[in-house]
């Protein structure tokens, strides 16, 4: 009974032993598969590690190539903002140069253009074209040439000059001629027609009982193309806005009806004009020829024959600028019949001035072509009583 006792003992102690044997070689088990759990977690970090310091590193690889990239670029740039500021800067160079090539080559010898412009303004400088040149027929001359044809657009109708006119003698000997602003307005609404009136307003006290108009007024259609003709209505008689007793408004019957052809035979250019005076009947022919000469000079010559009188006159003429718009124009009259001079008909004429035909810039001009100058008088040639005259073309 002991002895069992005693072998249950002992089997219970070797059981012990080998349950504790097992737990031990359990919690072995367990703390190398814990160890070996960790290890593979280290592992895996280390890997999870060096991947995020792979791609970090590519990452920065990519940065600094970029960064690189980027610096390459903007060195390019920099260096095309250069060849482009330096090519700039050459091209400049090379326009001041020309620029100064060409002033250099114009002051010593004028172009081709200024010259077509200088002719283009002595044109305008006809002074001597006519009898009489009214300030609405000057100014319609004045008009830019355009090849255009009709009506034009409203705004270009009208063209305008403001004027002030005085004998020279009325500087030393106040009222001793005639002192007066003038205005004129033109108006061109269809290819070459016009109408223009010249209004005049006296400043002084100076009256002239015959001859003291205060308006003229002319119309008609005038072609600056070669072969071609031109007609207009000119009226410079003593017109009155308010007539007195033998006194008229408008003088119609007194006007110039003109009929005029132009050609050009190789540099000359001639014309043939004929001139009718209803209340009168007188009739005048002209035969006209003009050219350059010496590059910038105009000179022409002209024979007026007075049907009425049976009396030739010859006129040579010439016009250049000296500098600029200064001029310098003269006219020397030869007459057939010298007994049949009127006391009114000069036999030279000139005038000199600053010319300046566009707007807002001022033109100041001395002319004695309406004064009976003589050659051969004691009283010499009446410098004074010649007329001067300030006038500005207008556009608005």
């Amino acid at each position: 009974m002991n002895t069992a006792k005693e072998e249950l003992v002992v089997f219970k102690k070797k059981l012990a032993i080998e349950d504790k044997k097992l737990n031990t070689s359990i919690a072995l088990l367990k703390k190398q598969e814990e160890a070996k759990k960790n290890k593979l977690v280290k592992i895996e970090k280390e890997k999870k590690r060096k991947e995020a310091e792979k791609i970090a590193l590519e990452l920065a690889a990519k940065k600094e190539q970029e960064r690189l990239l980027l610096i390459k670029k903007e060195e390019e740039i920099a260096r095309v903002k250069k060849e482009e500021k330096e090519r700039k800067r050459l091209a400049l160079l090379k326009k001041q140069k020309a620029l100064e090539e060409a002033e250099k080559r114009r002051l010593a010898n004028k172009s081709s253009m200024s010259k077509v412009e200088e002719i283009a303004e002595l044109e305008k400088l006809d002074l001597f074209e006519s009898d009489q040149l009214g300030d609405e027929l000057t100014l319609f001359r004045q008009e830019k040439k355009k090849s255009t044809k009709g009506f034009k657009p409203f705004a270009d109708w009208f063209k305008y000059s403001l004027a002030y006119s005085s004998m020279l003698k009325n500087f030393g000997t106040p009222d001793s001629g005639r002192e007066a602003i003038k205005g004129t307005i033109m108006i061109n609404p269809h290819s070459y027609y016009f109408l223009g009136v010249t209004s005049s307003f006296d400043i002084n006290s100076y009256e002239n009982p015959y001859y003291q108009p205060d308006f003229s007024y002319s119309f008609g259609y005038s072609d600056w193309h070669m072969d071609t003709f031109s007609w207009n209505y000119s009226n410079y008689a003593n017109n009155k806005f308010s007539p007195e007793e033998g006194e008229d408004r408008f003088n119609f019957d007194k006007g110039n009806w003109e009929l005029s052809y132009k050609t050009k035979v190789d540099d000359v250019t001639y014309t043939a004009k004929g001139k009718y005076v209803t209340a009168s009947d007188t009739k005048k022919l002209y035969l006209k020829a003009k050219t350059i000469v010496l590059d910038d000079v105009m000179v022409s010559a002209q024979v007026k024959h007075n049907i009425n009188t049976q009396q030739n006159r010859l006129t040579l003429s010439a016009k250049t600028f000296l500098y600029e718009k200064f001029f310098v124009s003269g006219s020397v009259y030869e007459y057939y019949k010298p007994d049949s001079i009127g006391s009114n008909d000069g036999e030279y004429a000139y005038s000199f001035g600053w010319s300046d035909s566009r707007p807002f810039h001022p033109s100041i001009v001395y002319s004695n072509y309406y004064t009976p100058t003589r050659w051969d008088s004691d009283e010499g040639p009446k410098f004074n009583e010649g007329t001067v005259s300030i006038k500005f073309n207008l556009d608005f």
